[in-house]
């Protein structure tokens, strides 16, 4: 199993980050790729609670991805089942403003693909970790609201 882990420290509240990080739906305002995220069935959020994802990259990427971890204020988790195996992602968040957000993902379970790929894996991941916490920083800072939550 690889982990990686990139992190941050954002000027806002932890409940407002975790707000943002684990409304799953928005994660295409700051994923790569071109993601689009859509939630399976009704009802709200839970643990168990299924999503389908499409991305971008080497063709269309299609996942199916579970919430694992719904801690308000200081994790969010989830796992994604798709080319690449089993993949475990998270937030965890400490502080109250600042907060600092450590986003990681765990190859749980690689694929063929992710095995013969992992030069590139090593390389790209850490890479689009940095970025979605960039984007997510620059997101919540430009908030009003945020650091006053």
């Amino acid at each position: 199993m690889k982990r990686y882990e990139e992190r941050t420290t954002i000027d806002a509240q932890a409940g407002t980050v975790y707000d943002y990080v684990s409304d799953f739906t928005r994660h295409g305002e700051w994923a790569a790729n071109g993601l689009t995220v859509t939630k399976d069935g009704e009802g709200p959020v839970t643990m168990g609670s299924t999503f389908s994802t499409t991305a971008k990259q080497f063709g269309t990427q299609r996942e199916h991805s579970t919430i694992t971890a719904l801690d308000p204020g200081k994790a969010f988790g989830w796992e994604s089942k798709g080319a690449l195996g089993l993949v475990r992602h998270r937030f965890d968040l400490s502080g109250d403003g600042p907060t600092e957000v450590t986003k990681s993902a765990e190859f749980a379970e690689p694929s063929f693909l992710a095995k013969i790929t992992g030069w590139r894996l090593k390389k790209d991941v850490p890479a689009a970790l940095r970025s979605d916490l960039e984007k997510i920083k620059a997101h919540l800072e430009s908030t009003p609201a945020a650091s006053s939550s």
